[in-house]
């Protein structure tokens, strides 16, 4: 049985009684699920990916302390030593 937000292709002028119900197509949620990822990227190379656990709220204290501080400062030293320049886009936890 259909249920609210599931799509139907029918041909047009169909009612949804007259559709067979193998025509009905079973849709996730309106959002999809999303993954947070941090990186730094420069001529010298890369760094690995680091995965921020869902549900973790970025603020200017987890950022520094725990983004920056454990995990990026580190690997950038580790790809470019001890002299770099580092550079971040405009987000508000920055």
């Amino acid at each position: 049985m259909p249920i609210q937000n599931d799509r139907m292709y029918a041909p047009l002028g169909s009612q949804k009684r007259q559709v067979s119900a193998e025509l009905f197509l079973r849709t996730g949620s309106t959002f999809s699920k999303s993954v947070m990822v941090s990186v730094a990227v420069s001529i010298l190379g890369t760094t690995e990916l680091m995965f921020i656990e869902p549900g973790i709220k970025i603020n200017g204290a987890y950022y520094r302390d725990a983004l920056l501080g454990q995990h990026l400062r580190p690997a950038i030293r580790s790809v470019a030593g001890d002299f770099f320049t580092f550079q971040q886009d405009n987000a508000s936890a920055h």
